[in-house]
């Protein structure tokens, strides 16, 4: 069973010290994870914010901008190692 919802919060921050408002489609992806404690629908969040998040960081290949948006797609890939990691236990 996974932990609810304000624990995610005091483990660490959904919300990226480089990007603190969301204003793409996989940052609002990101926060949903957040939002549960039912391990079914947690699994399938992080699902969804990854693939969410790896089609961003494709888009954004080749271009030189975006330095604020690439250091916050970091946070966020390695914030949902964590919950895969804690919560879902993956190994």
């Amino acid at each position: 069973m996974a932990p609810s919802a304000p624990f995610f919060s005091r483990t660490f921050s959904f919300r990226s010290r480089s990007s603190p408002t969301p204003h793409f489609a996989w940052q609002r992806d990101y926060e949903a994870v957040s939002t549960t404690a039912d391990t079914d629908t947690l699994f399938k969040l992080v699902e969804i914010a990854e693939a969410s998040i790896l089609t961003r960081r494709h888009a954004l290949e080749g271009s030189s901008d975006h330095h604020s948006e690439r250091q916050a797609i970091a946070e966020a890939l390695a914030n949902l190692q964590v919950v895969k990691r804690e919560w879902l236990k993956f190994r």
